[in-house]
């Protein structure tokens, strides 16, 4: 029996009339659309079923649902104007979500970009069910910043296109690389922190700015060098001349904000499904690594329905002029002074997966785990160590004695040269923290690592059979871990190596439909290879499309002359 959506569903003080005229086997929704285009473009709209079951839980309809009714032209409505009246089955609740048909061919064409929006009741809010008698429906349409195409520059960087990608190249110290970054890509910081943060991660305005906005004021400390170059990176957004106003809080763009893009996960409110994998020596002999390393990632769980972190995925180079350190490669997105995805000129390799914390309170004095890998991207070199990359996590311990403060499980890893441990998983929390090795747990594959979203030592005991603390690992964390493993674990039985090609498959073995990137190193060939999303109305499947390969000196290339 389907029972009633709870009260906060209950819509009210809305401007706009929305009514149902109950007909034989239908009805109709009466609404209207806001955007910044035309009020004659094109438009349509298009309304998906809202499941309440049995025991009174909402089932929203979900991301691949939207977007296969977005680019079905027979699943929605053209309207003309900025009106709608649309003929729907009968139905208890609906989510109702529109878009701006600029080339009026039926789709919705993300890379355009095209805006789109959805029925909600606050600002940055997540789509909600409309029912019989709800009033006030109004959908507003959005779009972000295309990146530019053309060559820019600044005082301390440039914005390039390499391969067909964009690569921001910083130089300089702090001051200098956070202004020039700034300056460059102030409309697509204010995106990322827009259409991704507040929206599709906090998906409420008012719950960042009364609650994560000040947790990040209260609980962490910010390094001077940090700091630093984030108000740098304002500066030159002021200095740009773009607007930095953000409607959903009525004010502008902040160092906050810029804390809140680098410290994303440090809320780790969502579910992740990052799967990392890394291959040497014996594992890697006779294909193109040739007993080298080899490492892959899934970047997995960032994926806003404005495909922003497709859209505006970024290299930047990264060339700091302070004393002994090194130039680094971060594959992230625009705002991101801190990183989760890099590797240096020496090879060194550090990628972050979400990971599972220990029950307890709140701790103060952290550091965003995200600084602390750029830092060991700045500093640490082909040859070094499990002990001292610990020592460096260490020395951003938080008060309780721990380093990342949702919980981490992030892979380490260096050229292969002999040495008896080249890669490695960290995983901690805000307590405490142990490494990885390989051949540490099953499959027990030598030379090789593998790990998804759930630590194998941390806060593992026999005591507590599958369970991670007091936590059961998702099924999706299982069955990665588990897929990817056991494939490695078969290919060493069976003396298959695992070059380029391998880790290809892999990475596609252990996709489901949420990787907006994903990433293969070649760390002691110096080379990376990227693939990304599409950006058409679709799931992401980054593993899945075109590879594009760079040595580490292509985004280093002479920055161009400034106008």
């Amino acid at each position: 029996m389907r029972k009633p959506l709870p009260g906060c569903f209950v819509i009210t003080q809305l401007s706009m009339f929305l009514s149902f005229a109950v007909a034989a086997g239908g009805a109709t929704l009466d609404g209207a659309i806001e955007g910044p285009q035309d009020p004659a473009t094109p438009k349509r709209v298009f309304a998906l079923p809202v499941v309440i079951t049995e025991a009174g839980e909402t089932i929203l309809p979900t991301k691949p649902e939207i977007l296969a009714a977005a680019s079905d032209p027979a699943a929605s409505f053209r309207v003309a104007a900025s009106e709608f009246s649309l003929n729907i089955e009968a139905g208890p609740y609906y989510c109702l979500f529109a878009f701006a048909d600029l080339n009026d061919n039926g789709v919705w064409d993300p890379a355009t970009p095209e805006p789109f929006g959805w029925y909600t009741n606050q600002p940055s809010g997540d789509f909600v069910p409309v029912a019989v008698r709800t009033v006030g429906i109004s959908i507003k349409l959005e779009a972000p910043t295309p990146m530019p195409k053309a060559a820019q520059s600044a005082d301390g960087g440039s914005l390039v296109r390499v391969k067909g990608y964009p690569v921001l190249q910083l130089t300089g110290d702090a001051h200098a690389r956070g202004f020039a970054h700034g300056k460059l890509l102030a409309p697509q910081i204010i995106d990322f922190f827009r259409f991704y943060f507040l929206e599709d991660k906090m998906k409420s305005a008012r719950d960042y700015e009364q609650g994560f906005a000040k947790f990040l004021h209260t609980h962490f400390r910010y390094p001077p060098e940090f700091t630093a170059e984030c108000e740098a990176v304002i500066e030159g957004m002021k200095a740009s001349g773009a607007s930095l106003h953000i409607p959903e809080l009525n004010r502008d763009f902040n160092l906050t904000d810029l804390y809140a893009i680098n410290g994303y996960i440090e809320t780790r409110a969502m579910r992740t499904s990052c799967t990392q994998f890394a291959a040497w020596g014996e594992r890697t002999k006779s294909t193109d690594v040739d007993g080298g390393m080899v490492t892959g990632r899934n970047m997995d769980g960032e994926i806003d329905l404005r495909r922003v972190t497709v859209s505006h995925f970024l290299l930047m180079a990264v060339s700091p002029s302070e004393p002994g350190q090194k130039r680094f490669v971060s594959m992230m997105w625009p705002g991101f002074v801190a990183t989760i995805s890099g590797m240096n000129e020496d090879g060194f390799y550090a990628m972050e997966n979400a990971g599972i914390t220990a029950p307890g309170p709140t701790v103060r004095d952290m550091v965003f785990f995200s600084w602390t890998m750029r830092q060991a991207l700045a500093t640490q070199g082909a040859n070094a160590t499990p002990d001292e990359v610990q020592s460096l996590i260490d020395s951003f311990d938080n008060a309780a004695g721990g380093s990342c403060g949702p919980g981490c499980i992030t892979l380490f890893a260096t050229p292969y040269e002999g040495q008896q441990a080249p890669a490695f998983f960290h995983e901690g929390d805000r307590f405490g923290d142990r490494l990885r090795f390989a051949g540490d747990v099953a499959p027990h594959v030598p030379q090789a690592l593998a790990a998804s979203n759930h630590p194998l030592l941390y806060g593992v005991s026999a005591q507590r059979p599958g369970k991670v603390f007091e936590t059961t690992p998702s099924f999706s964390s299982l069955f990665r871990y588990e897929a990817g493993s056991q494939k490695l674990a078969a290919w060493q039985r069976t003396s298959r190596s695992v070059g380029t090609a391998e880790m290809r498959e892999l990475l596609q073995t252990v996709a489901h439909g949420t990787t907006e990137y994903a990433i293969i190193t070649r760390p002691n060939k110096l080379e990376f290879d990227v693939a990304v999303a599409s950006m058409k109305s679709e799931p992401w499947d980054a593993p899945y499309q075109p590879w594009t390969t760079f040595h580490f000196e292509d985004v280093f290339a002479q920055p161009v002359a400034r106008d």
